[in-house]
This record gives structure tokens, sequence and C-alpha cells, in this order.
């Protein structure tokens, strides 16, 4: 059985639960309402990233990859969000314009190559830190919880934002990581990554491609 403490874990599942509020809530809440909610994200998904890492005291370089990955969902989220609320006012140009182009292309891939970045400093973190004493089994219910908290949100934020290809590529890296170095917080990011796949691959086929949640009108 695998040992680890428990705050990790629940730090980790935090890491899960900002981006499946903050990823979705805006889009539900819409138009203006839903860009003042949208000024939390960084902070929810960032801040919770930097509580796992503290959690693990995770040694610098695995903080070093962190940062990286901080400054790269701040800046694409940053971009998505400014362009997208100036689709909004201004929505004439359809997919030729330059706001298109920051909010549905760079910005997105920007935005989830950072939250990725911050999942694998989170794994690194768990590699390299040292194991602290008064070990506990980790949680199947955290676990399980995480998985699906997470692998749902990469799924629709993979789609949405048309990042699935990235998700995609990335759960053969989790996963392969996870069956070369079985750790509990590593399994649990690689589920969610797998997670994420399956649900993309059900949805390829049953729409026989990739649509948005908008262009079908879901959101």
């Amino acid at each position: 059985m695998n040992y680890r403490t428990m705050r990790p874990q629940v730090a980790l599942l935090a890491f899960a639960a900002a981006p499946f509020v903050f990823h979705h809530l805006p889009s539900i809440a819409g138009g203006t309402a839903g860009d003042w909610i949208d000024l939390l994200t960084p902070f929810a998904t960032v801040g919770a990233a930097g509580a796992a890492l503290i959690a693990l005291r995770a040694p610098p370089a695995a903080v070093a990859i962190g940062l990286v990955g901080a400054l790269l969902y701040a800046d694409g989220h940053g971009i998505h969000l400014a362009a997208n609320s100036i689709r909004h006012e201004h929505p004439a140009g359809g997919a030729e314009s330059r706001a298109h182009f920051w909010d549905e292309r760079w910005g997105h891939i920007e935005w989830h190559s950072g939250w990725i970045v911050l999942a694998a400093a989170i794994a690194l973190g768990e590699g390299l830190a040292r194991r602290p004493r008064g070990l506990r089994p980790a949680s199947p219910s955290l676990a399980a919880a995480t998985i699906v908290l997470l692998g749902f949100t990469l799924f629709t934020s993979g789609v949405e934002g048309g990042t699935w290809w990235l998700v995609l590529a990335v759960t053969v890296v989790f996963a392969g990581s996870a069956v070369r170095a079985p750790r509990p917080l590593l399994a649990t990011l690689a589920g969610a990554f797998v997670l994420a796949s399956l649900l993309m691959g059900v949805w390829a086929i049953w729409h026989r491609g990739m649509p948005h949640f908008s262009e079908l009108g879901w959101i």
C-alpha cells in the first residue's frame, strides 16, 4: 500500500476543485458577471497549486517549475479574459478577428499549458520531497473526488478551449510516469488525465469530431 500524509492529498483536491469551480462558473454566470468572477480564477488555481507544493515541502526545482506554470497560467488566462471581453463588446470579425485569435487560440493554449505545468510541478514535488513523519494511508475517497473533478474540468476546458490535443498528449506522459514510478499524487493526477481522455474519446465518437460546447448551443 502507498502511504502519504493526508495534507498534500487534501491540497491536491483543492487544486482540482478550484478550476472545477472557476473554469465553469463564469460561463454559467455569463456576460459581465462572468468576467468579474473570472478575475478570481488564477488566484484560486495558482493558490491551490502553491498550497500543494508547500504541503509537500517541495524542493526548489519543483517550486521553480511551479512558478513557470503560474506565470503561464496567469498570463494566458489574462489574455483570454481580456480578448473575450473585447469580443463581447465588439462581436464583429468572427473567427478571423484578432480578438478571436488571442482568446480562442493563443490565450487558451498558454493558459491550459500553465495549468498542466502546475500539475507537473506538484507531481515532481511529490517525487523529490522528503518523506515526512507520521505517514497515513492515502484516502481512496479523496483520490476519487480529485480524479472526477480534475478529469471533468480537463475534458470540458480541453473541448471548449480547443486544447483537447494537448490534454491527450500529456495524458501519455502522466500515465507512463505513474506506471514507472507509482506514487499517490502522481497516480491521482494520471487518473484525472486518463478520465479526461476517455471522455474526449466518447465526445469525439458521439459527435464525429470535437465541436465546442458553445457551437452546439450547450453554453
